[in-house]
């Protein structure tokens, strides 16, 4: 926490965390109005802006000051022009858009009953359950999609896809996007996965695979991962990618024994997710996705690596190593005997 002379407490950064809100609801409205597409297109000013978002001249104004303030755009009054992080992730038109997400509202209804969930421990919607999460993960993998491309192909790097090992025998829970399947596939040609999710999810990965040209090398298995069986001996490679955070302890731990079984002697288990320190002090944002999942699930939560580490042991996995992807928190390795 920010200090003054003498280490006396500053009460300015107490508002500044309470007014922590401001970007992301100018951000959302930003891209609900199409504000950097229409920069995008050569209106300049915030009169130009105005009048093809058909709002308010003063509001715009406002607006964009507040983007510019933020570095995603640059001002040279009167005029305003996209950075390069806003041209590649916030321009409707990219094909790293990343606004399919974050320009809709729901997380912050979520939020807004925090008090209340934290007296009740219960959500007062939960996104796991099928028919919801078809609903908002059909939107949200889009996003993923982008922001976890990068990871995806180190993890392929770390798992030596197509390096040490050829011919792979994968399966990908709840695969989203299969955005971690892909970079799988694209590094060992001679791949072969099964994308595992509800009936809905599968119509997206097939687009994603077929935009990738890998859709030829993929089965799928459709249904909840609590009910579907995932076979014995069948995989190399078991890839658990941001699922231990809306499942829970209890189905996690259910899931991990499940593949141990699908796997191979001498499969690998790869989990991605949000991980905090041991002591839950840190990082933020794995404390603050907790929150996120108290609010939005019934079980979800965050979960630190010496509880990953005794979870993959008592499911019968003999090593569990850590590796660098580039992302918020380590990829988890569980190694079968």
């Amino acid at each position: 926490m920010a200090q003054e002379a003498g280490n006396k407490p500053n009460p300015e950064v107490l508002q500044q965390m309470y007014f922590s809100f401001a970007p992301a609801y100018a951000l959302s409205a930003a891209l609900q109005l199409n504000f950097f597409s229409h920069l995008a297109t050569g209106r300049k000013t915030a009169a130009d802006v105005a009048q093809a978002a058909q709002v308010s001249p003063r509001g715009a104004a406002m607006l964009l000051d507040t983007l510019a303030a933020f570095q995603l755009l640059t001002k040279k009054d009167p005029h305003y022009e996209l950075t390069p992080l806003a041209a590649e992730f916030l321009v409707r038109t990219s094909p790293n858009y990343l606004g399919h997400s974050l320009e809709h509202d729901p997380p912050w209804e979520s939020w807004s009953g925090l008090t209340k969930v934290i007296r009740t421990g219960r959500p007062d919607r939960r996104i796991e359950q099928q028919e919801k999460a078809e609903q908002f993960f059909s939107t949200l993998v889009r996003t993923l999609h982008v922001t976890h491309h990068e990871p995806a192909r180190r993890t392929a790097q770390v798992l030596g896809a197509g390096a040490s090992y050829h011919g792979l025998r994968v399966v990908d829970i709840a695969c989203g996007s299969a955005v971690w399947s892909i970079a799988i596939a694209e590094a060992d040609q001679q791949a072969r996965v099964t994308a595992q999710d509800f009936p809905t999810m599968l119509d997206v990965t097939r687009q994603y695979l077929k935009r990738h040209g890998v859709e030829e090398r993929y089965d799928f298995l459709t249904g909840d991962l609590k009910q579907v069986d995932f076979g014995h001996d069948r995989f190399d490679l078991a890839l658990v990618g941001n699922i231990v955070h809306s499942e829970g302890e209890r189905s996690s731990r259910e899931l991990f024994t499940k593949l141990h079984r699908a796997l191979r002697s001498g499969g690998r288990i790869a989990i991605m997710d949000m991980i905090p320190n041991d002591e839950r002090t840190g990082p933020p944002f794995p404390l603050v996705f907790a929150l996120h999942m108290l609010v939005s699930t019934e079980e979800g939560g965050t979960f630190s690596l010496a509880e990953y580490r005794q979870w993959l042991t008592e499911a019968g996995f003999v090593r569990v190593e850590t590796a660098d992807i580039g992302s918020h928190s380590p990829l988890v390795i569980g190694f079968k005997s």
